[in-house]
């Protein structure tokens, strides 16, 4: 008969085995808070930028403002990231674009403006997206 329940439930746990089972997942459990511990404290810095505002200069030309801040630590001090500049028209459409590197000013944060070349009349300026280049 303790054949039949074997097959049917497995074999019953034992002390030792559950102390085996325990420690194991302890161990996981230990491992998975060291590494989160270690991508929280010791990451490099974090990229934001906003964008402050746009000016439309003519027909072909727009200017944009955006602020790039850097947080969190890094080894160096030479921050900087590469960022996508978009003009867009009154139906959203892309009639603008330009790729700027953008360095870390003091308290790592730089202002910066700049006018884009556009096909035709753009309605707005924005930032498209920033990267953060390894120097």
């Amino acid at each position: 008969m303790s054949t039949l329940v074997e097959d049917r439930y497995g074999r019953p746990s034992t002390p030792g085995r559950r102390r085996l089972l325990l420690a194991l997942g302890a161990l996981a459990l230990a491992v998975a808070l060291a590494f989160i511990g270690w991508v929280t404290l010791f990451q490099g810095p974090t990229l934001h930028w906003d964008d402050i505002g746009y000016k439309v200069r003519s027909d072909a030309e727009v200017e944009v403002t955006f602020d790039v801040s850097f947080t969190g630590s890094s080894g160096s001090d030479r921050l900087s990231a590469d960022c996508t500049i978009q003009a867009l028209n009154t139906l959203r459409s892309e009639v603008g674009l330009r790729d700027v590197r953008v360095q870390a000013g003091p308290g790592r944060r730089t202002r910066t403006t700049l006018t884009l070349q556009t096909s035709e009349r753009a309605a707005t300026g924005l930032v498209k997206s920033c990267t953060r280049v390894n120097s």
